[in-house]
């Protein structure tokens, strides 16, 4: 049975898994599991940031991670939770000193995206092998649209690189997008797509359990 469900932090290492699996040689892969781990953790319990997966059976086959706002989560992941994996961070500079540059520029990651309050970005979005071309990711990709409605943000952002063809080729499904801009990042061409939230709410889901961007806007609003 298919379930599209919030992502809470004991799913953490499931989705680091299939982040390492779906981007092999980036650099957020590059800084390792460990890494990758607490990020994941950071990343379900931030009011800023909200994870949506598809279940199978209680095992993640696929992920999304969707950033409120991109420099408020990397400003509070680095104040809050770097210092955990600090000594990994280290030891994967060392067997890789190229990245440092890579790294600098993801800390940077708002400055690239340039999107205002209201947007959302989408920071990852992967499917296990085994489970591609099987319609997963397209469908992900409407409980997204209907978490982002609910929570009244207008536009939902893809960093997405050049060369990838399978991920253009569905986002180039929704209605009304568009390309922002291109430019470089992590050595790689991209595109930076955004996708109006109102025209694909027609076909939108709302995923089950527990969304804590949900909770905390309706305690205290949209400021």
């Amino acid at each position: 049975m298919i379930e599209f469900r919030y992502l809470q932090p004991a799913d953490a290492e499931a989705a680091a898994d299939i982040h390492i699996e779906g981007q092999p040689g980036t650099t957020l892969t590059l800084l390792g599991r460990h890494f990758l781990i607490e990020f994941y953790r950071a990343f379900y319990v931030s009011r800023w940031a909200e994870g949506i997966g598809v279940f199978e059976d209680d095992l993640l086959v696929a992920h999304a991670a969707i950033a409120i706002s991109s420099a408020k989560f990397f400003s509070e992941f680095k104040t809050r939770y770097l210092w955990r994996v600090a000594v990994p961070v280290a030891l994967s500079i060392l067997r890789q000193p190229k990245i440092v540059k890579y790294i600098v520029q993801g800390w940077s990651y708002a400055d690239q995206t340039h999107s205002p309050d209201g947007e959302c970005d989408v920071v990852f979005l992967g499917v296990r092998r085994d489970y591609m071309r099987h319609g997963v990711g397209p469908e992900l990709v409407r409980y997204m649209f209907g978490w982002a409605g609910a929570i009244g943000l207008k536009s939902s952002n893809f960093m997405i690189e050049k060369r990838n063809r399978p991920m253009r080729w569905m986002i180039g499904q929704l209605h009304g997008l568009y390309i922002a801009h291109e430019f470089e990042a992590f050595g790689r061409a991209m595109l930076f797509y955004k996708v109006p939230i109102a025209d694909n709410l027609a076909d939108a889901r709302m995923p089950s359990g527990q969304s804590h961007t949900l909770s905390y806007i309706s305690v205290n609003g949209k400021g």
